[in-house]
């Protein structure tokens, strides 16, 4: 998503229209206020306001205001400090507003920003100057902001958590991104872009998808929205041992679960009664693996058996996946296994494909450490 080399232009009505608003105000100074789900490109369109404006040849730094615990270090991120500020301020440091003199900085996460550092920002956009901590001396800059939120900085402003006057001097311009499943038109296109992209990266030779495979894809519910359609395909690529992707390639979480039907459900969070760690490990399984592991057929077995036999066994086994990622029931069973038999059986999977723990630890998401105690203990704490 950050890399402008695999830049993807999408066709559906909406992006059309944000495509439209982006070169409205690209070419002028206005801050820009881009709001919607996590993960629905907020970072691409804010990299195309800046590509299209004066400021293309300098600098676009991101700032992720989530990714600060401290008023103070977010204060220093965005402004710098001065020598001796604080303890541990061995040294002076600039900041981003004068990393990013002459281009634009992108504030992602603008609504976690905590009050004290608002206000202070609040000036920098009203008068472009602005002072290191621990300094004295107004400093000028020329930087274009653009910000992103998902939350709804309203809500915000009612609950005293967001300054009012920030957000009217934010909105001047605002761009809603919609999420991924009310613009399903766009993810074809997504696909084919990641499979290009993600099989040069894994250095395969992944060229296509299967229509059933593609199917399946376009219908989920993407709560997630394009940051989680692209690790689905790069989960597909690792897998598969064909040039093709297929249904059995897909992450059994996407494949095996009831698609959307584009209703409220859609929007839905169910939560799932799985422990935390068994549910981590399940996503990261293809649809063969799953079925392998807890359907009992073999992989050289399953690639032998017609397409049609395929189909009718994943209609089968999404009643139990779904069962399990995505109901209320109280069940924390697979055929029967309980919680320390599915991680178990799991890693052992992985141990065998891929022949050292290392490696099969790294493709479940997990250390070493944690992989051999699914095999080691009779009791397996999350």
């Amino acid at each position: 998503m950050q890399n402008r080399s695999h830049a993807i232009r999408l066709e559906s009505a909406q992006m059309q229209q944000i495509y439209q608003q982006v070169q409205q105000v690209a070419s002028t100074k206005s801050t820009v206020l881009i709001t919607g789900e996590t993960g629905v490109g907020k970072e691409i369109i804010a990299q195309d306001i800046h590509h299209a404006s004066a400021r293309y040849r300098r600098s676009f730094k991101v700032v992720n205001c989530s990714a600060f615990p401290e008023n103070g270090l977010l204060q220093s991120e965005l402004f710098g400090h001065e020598k001796g500020a604080f303890t541990g301020a061995t040294a002076q440091r600039v900041g981003m507003f004068e990393q990013t003199n002459g281009g634009t900085l992108f504030l992602d996460e603008i609504g976690e920003m905590f009050f004290e550092v608002q206000a202070m920002f609040l000036r920098v956009l009203e008068t472009q100057t602005f002072t290191r901590l621990g300094g004295n001396k107004n400093i000028e800059t020329d930087v274009r902001i653009i910000a992103a939120t998902n939350k709804d900085l309203a809500a915000e402003i009612d609950n005293r958590t967001f300054r009012q006057d920030l957000y009217y001097r934010l909105s001047g311009f605002h761009i809603h991104m919609p999420p991924l499943r009310e613009r399903r038109e766009d993810i074809p296109l997504l696909v084919h872009a990641f499979i290009s992209e993600l099989s040069a990266a894994h250095r395969k030779h992944v060229t296509g998808i299967t229509a059933e495979a593609l199917q399946h894809l376009t219908s989920a519910a993407w709560p997630g929205n394009i940051r989680q359609l692209k690790n689905a395909i790069d989960r597909a690529i690792i897998v598969t041992q064909t040039h093709e992707l297929a249904v059995g390639d897909l992450p059994a979480y996407i494949a095996l679960v009831p698609q959307s039907t584009d209703s409220e459900s859609d929007q839905q969070n169910v939560r799932s009664p799985l422990p935390v760690a068994v549910r981590q490990i399940l996503e990261r399984l293809s649809v063969v693996e799953f079925i392998s592991i807890f359907g009992g057929i073999p992989v050289a077995v399953w690639e032998r058996l017609p397409m049609k036999t395929q189909d009718s066994v994943i209609r089968e086994a999404s009643f139990k996946l779904a069962e399990c990622l995505g109901s209320l029931q109280d069940t924390i069973y697979i055929a029967g296994k309980d919680r320390h038999q599915i991680l178990t059986e799991v890693v052992q999977q992985r141990l065998e494909k891929y022949g050292n723990y290392t490696q099969a630890a790294k493709t479940l998401g997990i250390d070493r450490r944690t992989l051999k105690t699914y095999l080691e203990n009779d009791d397996v704490s999350g």
